[in-house]
């Protein structure tokens, strides 16, 4: 069984990258996650700060604060999930390496072009009607690349 997901996040100090939106879908079930932060935004040196800011208002629109599950999940959550799954597809070099990191099964990347458009969000925690919403993004993926599979 084929599986598509999506990370949204944030980099924090030494260029690393945390999940903040995680999506995933393989054709007839869908499981999204929000998780909260790490630290406080506070903590984040300005120039990271700056940049959590303009995700926060112009990307994934999702705020630092929010979220439901605990950060330190991700990896037992991500287990489970790909448990009878084949192989994984995410859009993307930087979110491909990163889901690499907690996969048993071969990752492959989807081309990073035609980059996604800002659409309406499919979850409630975005603030704003258009933004990359990493639900949305997973049953696009899957309906423009594995359908024609």
């Amino acid at each position: 069984m084929k599986l598509v997901v999506d990370v949204q996040g944030f980099k924090i100090e030494n260029n690393k990258f945390i999940v903040k939106e995680f999506a995933a879908f393989n054709g007839s079930q869908v499981c999204h996650y929000v998780f909260k932060p790490p630290f406080p935004l506070r903590m984040l040196p300005s120039d990271l700060h700056k940049q959590a800011t303009w995700l926060m208002n112009n990307h994934h629109a999702i705020d630092w604060n929010n979220g439901y599950t605990p950060l330190h999940h991700f990896g037992s959550i991500f287990q489970k999930l790909i448990k009878d799954i084949d192989c994984i597809y995410v859009k993307g070099m930087e979110k491909a390496n990163y889901i690499k990191k907690f996969s048993t099964v071969p990752v492959y990347e989807i081309d990073e072009q035609p980059a996604f458009e800002l659409g309406e969000p499919l979850c409630f925690y975005h603030k704003n009607n258009k933004c990359i919403c990493a639900l949305s993004n997973v049953y696009f993926l899957y309906n423009k690349y594995m359908m024609q599979n």
